[in-house]
């Protein structure tokens, strides 16, 4: 195996070489949060959007921890992606515990870790499964706690699917790692408004950005998933993925229209963008 640019608490190491306690609440209890920063030839795309995210779920999770050793991290990390394509995945538990316990010390030291990993980036279409969100209730907090994502989702993998969009009650929310857009009958742009339910997408923020600016109609709210057997394009959004359509959603009608023209046009209007924002990357 390659060796992988990894960090604990400010030790530049090799992956297989980090260590962490049993005791680490973030393996205890998921008491801790993450971020993924997408790298393209080397270039961070929209690194200050992505570490305004992580600043404020810190905040929501009242983690006292200094921030600037984070952004000096992870750029550390990002120097072993020099001229190539990859992602720094970055997570901060709240620490180390004497002994498992709810309740943790006031004085408590923030736990640092993260690794850089290079990779090619998937763009061919996937299928995907619709079922019930069954995650829990501060999904716009980006946590490590993804039970509800893994179950759901490996379900979907054994069903030849490579995702899922979900839904409570049926209203669509978002997708296993991804923000959910669709084309309704109309040839409007749907997705989810933002809410406990849902992260706030770097790279959905970067398309909804583009389509402000173009002539295409988008609405944000409550989407019903009724809407997608007359969807003629379905797409997901993030970091890892960029816009990646979906074949087919099992559990609905849907099918990909690949010669839907609206939908080429958001494509052009996405790349366009993306190459902006690399362009004006730090």
């Amino acid at each position: 195996m390659a060796k992988i640019a990894a960090i604990y608490q400010g030790e530049l190491s090799d992956l297989n070489k980090i260590r962490i306690s049993p005791l680490s609440r973030a393996y205890t209890f998921s008491d801790s949060i993450y971020e993924v920063i997408p790298y393209f030839s080397g270039k961070p795309l929209c690194f200050q959007k992505h570490m305004d995210r992580l600043f404020n779920c810190i905040s929501l999770m009242s983690i006292s921890v200094d921030f600037s050793l984070i952004v000096g991290e992870i750029k550390k990390l990002a120097d072993s992606l020099k001229n190539k394509d990859g992602y720094v995945y970055f997570q901060i538990s709240r620490g180390n515990d004497l002994e498992r316990s709810h309740f943790y010390y006031d004085d408590i030291e923030a736990e640092r870790f993260g690794y850089a990993m290079p990779c090619k980036y998937q763009s061919s279409p996937m299928d995907a499964m619709l079922c019930e969100d069954i995650r829990w209730g501060k999904c716009n907090i980006k946590s490590t706690s993804l039970l509800g994502n893994v179950l759901v989702m490996n379900e979907a993998k054994d069903k030849g699917c490579g995702e899922v969009v979900m839904h409570r009650n049926g209203i669509l929310t978002e997708a296993g790692a991804s923000n959910v857009f669709y084309l309704n009958r109309d040839g409007i742009v749907r997705t989810s408004a933002l809410s406990e339910n849902i992260l706030p997408g770097i790279t959905r923020e970067i398309l909804l950005e583009a389509l402000s600016e173009s002539s295409v109609e988008v609405q944000e709210g409550k989407c019903s998933i009724k809407d997608f057997d007359e969807s003629p394009s379905i797409w997901l959004t993030s970091s890892t993925k960029g816009l990646l359509p979906l074949k087919s959603v099992l559990g609905t009608k849907y099918m990909l229209d690949q010669s839907n023209n609206k939908f080429k046009d958001i494509q052009n209007l996405f790349e366009s963008a993306m190459k902006l924002h690399l362009l004006a990357s730090e």
